[in-house]
């Protein structure tokens, strides 16, 4: 199949000006293109890995029991960097809502200031994934607090 993988995510906001301070101020994520509908943000050296369209200011907030997006995951390279990133978020002032070890992964989860919700996670390389076809729902509780 000639599809290589997910490219980029885009979302809604209410206020252009709260994305910015949110993923380039908590997430450090860097501006690419901006203007006054929409700004891409990217990690690195990618056009952009996260689009933010401004949506009218009486739009509904993401519901829990509602068709869409559940939430859209960022990766990083370890759990060393998990562990740095969690205690960056608690200082920010970011409630991080749940902290799961999926077998495959070990994650955290935060929303943005408008309700998307944000996987933050790092692969755990000794769970072979090939082999362990159970991961789907495999949610076992973690503290990063106790590392």
């Amino acid at each position: 199949m000639p599809i290589k993988r997910v490219g980029h995510v885009v979302i809604k906001m209410r206020d252009l000006e709260a994305a910015k301070q949110f993923y380039c101020g908590v997430l450090g994520m860097e501006v690419s293109s901006e203007s006054e509908i929409a700004i891409f943000f990217r990690f690195n050296d990618y056009h952009h890995d996260v689009g933010v369209f401004k949506t009218t200011e009486d739009a509904e907030a993401p519901k829990e029991n509602q068709v869409g997006l559940l939430h859209f995951a960022l990766v990083v390279d370890s759990r060393e960097s998990l562990i740095e990133i969690y205690h960056d978020l608690q200082k920010k002032g970011v409630t991080i809502e749940a902290q799961f070890d999926h077998g495959m992964t070990n994650s955290i989860y935060v929303y943005d200031p408008e309700g998307n919700a944000i996987e933050i996670y790092c692969e755990v390389p000794e769970y072979d994934w090939r082999t362990n076809d159970d991961f789907v729902g495999y949610l076992k509780e973690m503290d990063l607090e106790k590392v």
